[in-house]
């Protein structure tokens, strides 16, 4: 009996020693793998690193074009608005100056209509 007790004894500790051989080979394998992922991970997380600054350094250029297109957009309407006050000016200017000119044609004509009656009176 004791001989059976000491050889599942010693049978216990060789499949112990047995499985710790075989976690410390393996844990290397093991080990190896979780680094290669972490690797894959790290570098595919700089790939999108890479395209995200690049899509942000372009994006960030057209906004600037942008900006400045509305910028150059803002002056040219601001130039137009000024050429169609001084045009509305110059409009307002060319009417009175119609009206005036009217106005001493009417004179005018009522005087030469006035002098031809007084002709024809005598």
């Amino acid at each position: 009996m004791m001989k059976t007790i000491f050889n599942n004894n010693i049978g216990l500790f060789i499949n112990a020693c047995f499985a710790l051989l075989l976690s410390i080979v393996y844990m290397p394998f093991a080990n190896a793998e979780a680094i290669e992922h972490l690797q894959k991970s790290a570098s595919n997380a700089y790939e999108r690193m890479i395209q995200a600054k690049q899509s942000a350094e372009t994006l960030a250029k057209d906004a600037a074009f942008g900006e400045k297109k509305v910028t150059s957009i803002k002056q040219k309407l601001s130039a137009a608005e000024e050429e169609a006050a001084i045009a509305r000016k110059k409009s307002e200017q060319a009417n009175a100056l119609l009206e005036q000119a009217t106005n001493q044609w009417k004179q005018a004509t009522d005087t030469l209509a006035n002098e031809w009656g007084k002709t024809e009176r005598r």
